[in-house]
């Protein structure tokens, strides 16, 4: 590197949800010096993960910011699979729940050294072999060696930096966030369930409950649009529709009610393309989103991170951030793995739910039947 260049940082990670933060923290331990741009001091309420798998939680940990989460963290120790009202299976985990926005405000706060949270809105990128100039909104310019895309791209980016979004599945599924109580006003006597419907006809995958401080959450899954009027009536009615397409859900948990507001999460299923380019890394959903029922969006996000943190000491041990060293961060075999596993574990799931042909009915009797009689049987979602 020219070290008469007069640099802002060495890195400049833009956008500080999930994906920024993580980045930024592990690039900093490395010791490098980064710039984390977002436009808010702080990340909003935002429906996204509400849950760290136990290989999720392995990579934060080894990351070294797993501790941060776990005091304010809700702490799941096994999970039980539920069907047609009856309990099928236990399985011992190791789980953790908690706000999205609560695990990326905390992740804010605890930066390493060399870490620098700024302000800002980017409006251009200008990227090279030696230099990346970013502009933020009034004009303020900030250099780097290399920049981190971390958050959804806008259409002004995107035409910049010749990015083109390839939308695989529009309406891919949608996910509702809400939290549930007994009507007795007893505590639910588990830490965890994911209950599966009897039936394909109202398009749901499954129900995951789970424990989030002293109220019990539930995310639902569907596979329909968001202009679909089941959706509306589901956000006004939760309770009827929730008892209407899970009808023996009360026999397991007990009577309940819904006692918040429901969230809603629309996702179309996209990657990017042109992102091979000098000075310049999509990670997390900038490059590619996930299906959020396949509990695969954080695992990617994760992995992204992983495979950066490789990459980037190998990338400043000699001039210049051309298109062959980024190539190496996309074409790595274990980024290349979770991103195809991701892509078919969302058409899997799709399928499983809404295919109406012989092959996938006899699969979806073929899943049911075990847990009809309270044999174990493996849910696949990535076959």
């Amino acid at each position: 590197m020219n070290t008469s260049q007069n640099i802002s940082a060495e890195i400049i990670v833009v956008g500080a949800g999930m994906a920024g933060v993580t980045a930024a923290a592990v690039l900093g331990q490395q010791g490098h010096t980064v710039i984390l741009v977002d436009p808010r001091p702080s990340c909003p309420p935002l429906f996204r993960c509400e849950k760290l798998e136990p290989h999720q939680a392995e990579a934060l940990r080894k990351f070294d910011l797993l501790k941060y989460l776990l005091p304010q963290a809700g702490h799941i120790r096994e999970v039980r699979g539920g069907y047609n009202g009856r309990l099928f299976k236990i399985d011992p985990i190791e789980q953790y729940s908690m706000y999205y926005s609560d695990m990326v405000n905390l992740l804010r706060t605890h930066m390493p050294n060399g870490v620098e949270c700024k302000l800002g809105h980017v409006e251009r990128i200008v990227n090279s072999d030696e230099l990346q100039r970013v502009t933020l909104k009034g004009g303020e310019e900030l250099t780097s060696r290399l920049v981190v895309l971390a958050c959804g791209v806008s259409s002004e980016l995107q035409t910049s930096l010749k990015l083109r979004k390839d939308v695989i599945q529009k309406d891919q599924s949608l996910a509702f966030g809400f939290s549930i109580a007994r009507l007795d006003g007893l505590p639910f006597s588990f830490d965890a369930i994911t209950y599966y419907p009897t039936t394909s006809t109202e398009y749901v995958d499954y129900l995951a409950l789970f424990v989030m401080g002293q109220a019990m959450r539930a995310n639902l899954f569907v596979f329909r649009c968001a202009s679909d009027p089941w959706v509306r009536q589901f956000v006004k009615q939760p309770d009827q529709m929730l008892k209407s397409s899970l009808p023996k859900l009360s026999r397991l948990i007990g009577d309940f009610r819904v006692v918040t507001k429901v969230e809603t999460g629309r996702v179309d299923l996209y990657r990017m393309y042109g992102q091979n380019q000098p000075g310049i890394v999509l990670i997390g959903d900038a490059f590619q989103v996930a299906c959020p029922s396949t509990g695969m969006g954080f695992t990617k996000l994760l992995t992204d991170v992983d495979v950066l943190a490789e990459c980037v000491p190998q990338w400043f041990a000699t001039p210049g951030i051309d298109c062959g060293k980024i190539a190496t961060f996309y074409t790595n075999p274990r980024k290349k793995a979770v991103d195809d596993r991701a892509v078919k574990a969302a058409f899997f799931g799709r399928h499983a739910v809404m295919d109406r042909s012989v092959l996938w009915r006899m699969y979806r009797l073929r899943l049911h039947l075990p847990m009809l009689f309270g044999r174990r049987w493996p849910v696949c979602r990535e076959a």
